[in-house]
C-alpha cells in the first residue's frame, strides 16, 4: 500500500504542468494626467509623479492609484484602476480627474437643475461632467425667484447664489404682525438658516476629507490616516445631524409664520 501511495505521488508530480516562465521580462507603463504632477502609486508603492514611466514591473496584475497634487483641497479627488500586464508590454495610460463643485444657496434646501432635471438640494457637491451641463445650472425653490449657478473655471470650486423672495402684492387677509414680533421672527430665521447652511458645508467638508484620508491610507498602508479618517467620518456625521435640526427648526419657523 506504502509503494502504491509514493508511486501514485511520483507520477503525479511527474504529470504536474510546469509554471509558465517569463524568460525574466518585466513589463513597463506610462501614466499621464490631464493635471501635471499627480502622485502615483502602484500596488501601494509610490513611484514618482505624473507623467511618469516606470519600467521593471513583473508581469501580472497591478493596482494603480492617483492623488491629484493639491492634497490639500477637499474638492479634489483620487483615481483607481486596475489592469494586467504581460510579460515585454509596454502601456500608456492618461487619466482626468474628476471636477467637483460645492453648491450653496440662500437658503439652503434649495432644488439644482440641470436643465430640467433636479440633481438634487443643497448644500451639495457636484462632480462635473466633461461635457459640462449644456444647459446650464440653476436653483430654485417655492417662493423663490430661479437663480443661475456659475460654475467656476479650474479644476473645482465653490458657486453660491442668494434666491431672492417672491413678495406678495397684498399680505395675507388676518395677517397683522407687530413690528416686534416679525424683528423675533426675522432673527430665528436667519439663526435657523445660518445653522443648516454652517453645518452643511461642514457635513460636505468633513466628508470628502475623509474620503480622501481612507484613499491615503489605502495607499499607504499609515495607521495615523485610518484614525484620521475615523474622526472625520465622525465629525462629518454630527454635522449632518446639526444639519436636520437645523432644517427642521427653519421649516417650523416658516411655517409658524
Amino acid at each position: 500500500m506504502i509503494v502504491l501511495t509514493l508511486l501514485c505521488s511520483l507520477g503525479m508530480a511527474w504529470g504536474a504542468p510546469a509554471p509558465p516562465d517569463s524568460g525574466g521580462a518585466t513589463a513597463s507603463l506610462t501614466i499621464a494626467t490631464g493635471t501635471d504632477t499627480a502622485l502615483v502609486y502602484v500596488d501601494a508603492v509610490r513611484r514618482g509623479v505624473t507623467p511618469v514611466t516606470i519600467d521593471s514591473l513583473p508581469p501580472g496584475d497591478h493596482t494603480i492609484r492617483l492623488l491629484h497634487a493639491d492634497v490639500s483641497s477637499w474638492l479634489t479627488g483620487t483615481i483607481t484602476d486596475t489592469l494586467h500586464l504581460d510579460a515585454g508590454e509596454h502601456r500608456t495610460l492618461r487619466y482626468s480627474f474628476d471636477r467637483r463643485v460645492l453648491v450653496i444657496t440662500d437658503p439652503s434646501g434649495a432644488f439644482v437643475f440641470a436643465g430640467d432635471s433636479s440633481l438634487g438640494a443643497t448644500p451639495m457637491v457636484l462632480t462635473l461632467p466633461a461635457e459640462g451641463f449644456p444647459g446650464g445650472l440653476t436653483a430654485a425653490t417655492p417662493g423663490y425667484e430661479r437663480a443661475v449657478l456659475p460654475l467656476p473655471p479650474g479644476q473645482g470650486g465653490i458657486t453660491r447664489a442668494v434666491l431672492k423672495k417672491l413678495w406678495q402684492s397684498e399680505p395675507p387677509e388676518g395677517a397683522l404682525v407687530t413690528e416686534s414680533n416679525g424683528e423675533r421672527s426675522a432673527v430665528r430665521l436667519y439663526v435657523a438658516g445660518g445653522l443648516t447652511l454652517a453645518s452643511g458645508v461642514a457635513a460636505a467638508y468633513f466628508k470628502i476629507k475623509a474620503d480622501d484620508r481612507n484613499a491615503q491610507f489605502q495607499a499607504s498602508g499609515n495607521p495615523a490616516l485610518r484614525d484620521e479618517t475615523r474622526r472625520l467620518d465622525t465629525a462629518a456625521a454630527l454635522s449632518l445631524v446639526a444639519t436636520q435640526i437645523g432644517f427642521g427648526l427653519l421649516t417650523y419657523f416658516l411655517l409658524a409664520d
